[in-house]
């Protein structure tokens, strides 16, 4: 992130609400309900105050609320598509929610997804990643943003 301006931890947040505010409207609210099968930062629309809402549908499926899924060819962005839908061509909103939760780790880490799997050798390095810093602290934050980030990581837990 050279030359950008870092996002402070409130900012982060209120991304992170809105995003989800956002699924859980497309998931719940709407009939049919639609499955956007691409969530990742750059289908997050942010107004002048950093209020997200969730944009570019090019991709999204129409899906009756008594359907848990729906069959297609699978499509998305790497680093974002979830396991089991690549495996199985099976989209629904957990699919949804898996890159929402890509989303978070990238708000927190202020890291892109695909800069942890540039190598072949490195899938899914950025989850490894994760868990490796939670099991041996070597996160450098201060207390405060200790509080922020168990915050949204329970945030996660709830999605």
């Amino acid at each position: 992130m050279e030359g950008k301006p870092v996002l402070d931890w409130g900012t982060r947040k209120r991304i992170a609400l809105g995003a989800a505010r956002g699924l859980l409207y497309l998931h719940e609210q709407c009939d049919p309900k639609i499955i956007h099968r691409d969530v990742k930062a750059a289908n997050i629309l942010l107004d002048d105050y950093c209020e997200a809402v969730v944009g570019d549908f090019g991709l999204a499926k129409l899906l009756d609320h008594q359907d848990s899924h729906v069959t297609t060819a699978v499509r998305g962005t790497v680093g974002h598509i979830a396991p089991e839908y690549l495996s199985t061509g099976q989209s629904s909103d957990k699919t949804d929610v898996f890159g929402f939760g890509i989303l978070l780790l990238e708000l927190i880490t202020g890291q892109r997804a695909l800069e942890f799997g540039k190598a072949a050798n490195q899938k899914g390095a950025m989850l490894d990643w994760v868990i490796t810093i939670y099991f041996i602290s070597m996160l450098p934050i201060n207390a405060l943003e200790i509080f922020a980030l168990q915050s949204a990581v329970q945030f996660s837990d709830i999605c």
